[in-house]
């Protein structure tokens, strides 16, 4: 009976929430039943927020009126005499102006921020500046995060074969640096170069510290190695190589030395087949209670099913890539009760066109681990469409591709996969392509259909024209949409939807008014989602990132044991 109940939680509480959602929205709208689940417009939205106040906090963030007629030079001229008239007329002495102004005085935790951003080569200059700064580099929370590239602390050497200068690992420099800052490291990572010698020597050097101190690193909890497989480029061509052999045995040796780890990522390793069974054996004898969150894309060539990934008893989080998930994997993720996510990750370096695991084994996995959500992502400069898993548990479909565009075809077969498991629909970054300005040939259409179909969605993202009529709609449509970004840019300024029956002449009327200006429709739309909401622009669309493992409807369940 509790398997039961477990299992139909989620079912009566999304349905709780749609009841609970529409007898809110019925206070502000006028005509909306709270019996169903379609929507009726009969009427415009009512007015719930004063949003006179946000205006004027608006305002008060816009430049002067007599900024905009002046030059640079200008400006910099005139903000100079300000600041002289300033020191002329003041009457604080001159050691508390400098204390003002000088880097040396800025408080410790800012200080800290900004280090910590710095490679440990320039962490160690920043501390031959002063002695302020010479004693925030000894908080240990500034050497964390350790990035290793193709040039960290290395020496140059002429190579007279190439008749160049080339960079050398030092080996005592790497030594001095993991006797003064071994213990503080929390976070390793090792950033894709083509100079793949001074990393296997790096790594070397570590493991051989470890073996010769006979001790380990167990604070490093994170581990991250993405090997450059598109290094040999030919003309326009790129071929993808894969590790292998010594690299390989390198970085096994290194992962055996850090028993702490909560966090492994291992990307575009392109492995054959034998090594790929046998890539995550050290990893699992050392932490196979301790990692919480491993991601292996792309990690061989081939279809091979990873089946070392159900090692790792306290996983939560689990990346992998579409051709490396396989049927026993599946059937060994249901009795991973810990596991909370799994995304399913394609990226411009996945070459096999993966087969999608059987309907009747996500059928058993619902059953078996009703608490595992799906998220379906490709990411990275291609055109590549992304493996539809039937009957899966998918709550996110995300394109962090700059080309792919919104089709019928795709948002048909979402709906019919997805209708009632879909809560986040995003296409990331900004466009690559262009379209027409046609209301025929854009995707409003098929954006609301989406929204009708799948009443659960709580996040949708749209880089592509659409009309202003068409995010009032899609305001208006969404019961539990929370999380709307729409490109200012790519908005026009039309009602161009014809009238349907189902609309009532007060709901088009609105409809037509609003979708004049920009800020009437942000009006309208703050309204309906009872915040103030704003168009994104550009700047704001390309940084705005979705994290899939947010929960948006949780179950209020106790982690198992």
């Amino acid at each position: 009976m509790g398997e039961v109940t477990n299992r139909y939680s989620m079912r009566s509480l999304r349905s709780s929430l749609v009841s609970d959602t529409l007898s809110s929205r019925n206070s502000r709208f006028s005509g909306v039943r709270a019996e169903g689940t379609r929507t009726a417009y009969t009427a415009a939205p009512r007015r719930v927020l004063n949003l006179t106040e946000a205006e004027s906090v608006r305002k008060e963030w816009k430049p002067r009126a007599y900024l905009g007629k002046e030059t640079s030079r200008e400006r910099k001229r005139r903000r100079w005499k300000e600041r002289k008239d300033m020191w002329k007329t003041g009457d604080i002495d001159r050691k508390s102006k400098e204390d003002r102004v000088s880097w040396e005085f800025l408080p410790d935790v800012v200080l800290q921020q900004v280090f910590q951003y710095l490679s440990y080569k320039d962490k160690l200059s920043a501390g031959l500046t002063c002695h302020f700064w010479r004693r925030i580099l000894h908080v240990s929370s500034i050497y964390s995060n350790l990035a290793v590239s193709g040039q960290s602390m290395c020496t140059w050497r002429y190579d007279i074969a190439k008749r160049d200068y080339e960079a050398v690992l030092d080996h005592m420099k790497v030594s001095a640096a993991l006797h003064a800052i071994g213990y503080k490291l929390k976070s390793l990572s090792f950033i894709p170069t083509e100079n793949l010698h001074n990393i296997v020597e790096f790594q070397v050097v570590m493991s051989r510290f470890c073996m010769i101190n006979n001790c380990k690193l167990p604070n490093i909890t994170s581990f991250c190695y993405k090997f450059p497989c598109d290094f040999a480029r030919k003309n326009n061509e790129v071929d993808i190589y894969g590790t292998g052999g010594m690299i390989l045995q390198n970085m096994k040796n290194l992962l055996e030395c850090l028993p702490g780890l909560k966090r492994l990522e291992l990307i575009d390793l392109q492995l054959d087949g034998f090594d790929t069974e046998h890539s995550l054996d050290e990893v699992s004898e050392v932490c196979s209670r301790s990692l919480r969150s491993l991601k292996i894309v792309n990690i061989s060539r081939q279809p091979f099913s990873v089946l070392a990934v159900s090692s790792f008893m306290n996983l939560r989080v689990l990346v992998i890539s579409p051709h490396n998930l396989g049927d026993d994997l599946v059937e060994c993720i249901a009795h991973m009760k810990k596991l909370r996510h799994l995304q399913i990750i394609t990226n411009a370096y996945t070459e096999c066109v993966p087969t999608p695991v059987d309907y009747r084994i996500w059928k058993q996995c619902r059953r078996s681990h009703p608490k595992l959500r799906v998220h379906l992502i490709t990411e990275g400069k291609h055109k590549k469409e992304l493996t539809f898993q039937t009957r899966a548990p998918v709550k996110s479909v995300i394109y962090d591709t700059p080309y792919t565009k919104v089709t019928q075809f795709s948002i048909n077969l979402v709906v019919e996969l997805y209708r009632t498991d879909l809560e986040v629909y995003c296409h990331q970054r900004l466009p690559r392509f262009t379209r027409s300005r046609s209301f025929h040939d854009r995707a409003d259409s098929c954006y609301i259909y989406l929204i009708r179909q799948c009443p659960y969605i709580h996040t949708l993202m749209i880089r592509e024209r659409i009309s202003s009529c068409t995010v009032l709609l899609l305001a208006y449509t969404g019961k539990n949409l929370r999380y709307l970004h729409v490109r200012r840019n790519a908005i026009i300024l039309k009602c161009d939807w014809p009238k349907s029956p189902d609309w009532s002449e007060e709901f088009y009327t609105w409809l037509r008014r609003s979708s004049k200006n920009y800020n009437e429709m942000e009006r309208e739309v703050s309204q309906i989602l009872g915040f103030r909401w704003y168009a994104l622009t550009d700047k704001q669309f390309k940084l705005t990132r979705v994290n899939p493992n947010y929960q948006h409807y949780y179950e209020g369940f106790e982690e198992a044991n």
